[in-house]
């Protein structure tokens, strides 16, 4: 949006989900999980959860900002191609980062999805203006598609696991399905623009139904395939995900801040969040480089200590994209 135009809301809730993705890739929390123990999700697991709400809730602001954007086919091409360059760039300078800490240079491949997130907006780009140029029910009969596969598809899957039976395959964010994203897309514009018509106690249960059904989903993942719940991964493609990234984007909507410090300092960690996402894994990495005793210690903290340890990373993160938006090489970091 233009500066004259910006809304504090889409503002918060970039700050958000920038912190729910650093969260979940920071990845120190003890999730409770012990090798051949029937699992039942903790409180710290129960925080966990919401981490899956960080690609979703990014995929819907992108959705509020840019679905009714009367962008044509060069411009379109254009933004396409610079996230994927940007995403391949960057991609590339962390496992560069990795191979030094691996001492090993066969992790640097020509290929990397490290930045996957940025191949499907460049997706999303083209798909929204193909659908855009379809009639309005169209569009919506591609997002209730999607609605019924994947994310149909896994609420079956979990629900079935319990039982100890599996059907089907359950979706995860790679490969073809990260089309599911194409609902995230249009859920934040529709819900931009109609979200005072629903109650605030309507989107307390959509909240809550989505968070329980994440716990199921828990549940059946953790003890069918006996190995630690993967978090996000596993969940952006799900019913409860999309039900709970609702709440927090309808939540967020009716955010208001006074002017002060804590808002100028979310405005900050806003203007800079493309370079949160991308300068946050180099800084873990590097991290992990120097001190090599963090990734042998395996080190466990309350969700109260990576949230700082999250904090303090995106502020370095946000201040490292102004110098580089400053530089000759700030076209990394443009969209």
């Amino acid at each position: 949006m233009e500066e004259k135009k910006r809304i504090f809301a889409y503002d918060a809730l970039k700050v958000l989900a920038a912190f729910l993705v650093v969260f979940y890739h920071t990845g120190m929390l003890d999730l409770g999980y012990h090798e051949g123990v029937y699992y039942y999700p903790n409180f710290t697991q129960l925080i966990a959860l919401f981490t899956a709400c960080g690609v979703p809730l990014f995929f819907m602001v992108n959705g509020a900002l840019t679905v009714r954007r009367d962008y044509d086919l060069k411009k379109t091409l254009i933004k396409s191609a610079r996230c994927l360059f940007v995403g391949y760039i960057w991609g590339l300078l962390f496992q560069g980062i990795l191979a030094i800490r691996n001492h090993d240079l066969s992790v640097f491949s020509l290929y990397n999805n490290y930045y996957w997130f940025m191949y499907t907006l460049a997706m999303l780009y083209v798909v929204k203006f193909l659908l855009n140029k379809l009639p309005k029910w169209c569009r919506w009969c591609v997002v209730m598609a999607l609605l019924i596969y994947p994310f149909l598809n896994n609420l079956i899957w979990d629900f079935t696991a319990l039982t100890g039976n599996t059907y089907g395959v359950h979706w995860r964010r790679s490969g073809l399905m990260t089309l599911y994203s194409v609902v995230y897309l249009y859920a934040g514009d529709y819900l931009a623009h109609n979200y005072k018509r629903l109650s605030k106690w309507v989107i307390i249960l959509v909240g809550s139904i989505g968070l329980l059904l994440m716990v199921i989903q828990v549940i059946a993942t953790v003890n069918l395939m006996h190995r630690p719940f993967e978090g996000g991964n596993y969940c952006f493609p799900t019913v409860g995900a999309l039900l709970l990234s609702i709440a927090l984007f309808v939540w967020g909507l009716y955010w208001h801040l006074k002017d002060g410090r804590l808002k100028r300092f979310i405005l900050f960690l806003a203007n800079n969040s493309l370079g949160i996402y991308m300068f946050h894994m180099l800084l873990l990495a590097t991290a992990a480089t120097i001190f090599p005793q963090i990734r042998e210690a395996e080190y466990s903290f309350s969700p109260a200590i990576v949230a700082v340890i999250c904090i303090v990373n995106m502020a370095v993160s946000a201040c490292l994209s102004q110098l580089l938006m400053r530089s000759k090489l700030g076209f990394l970091l443009k969209l």
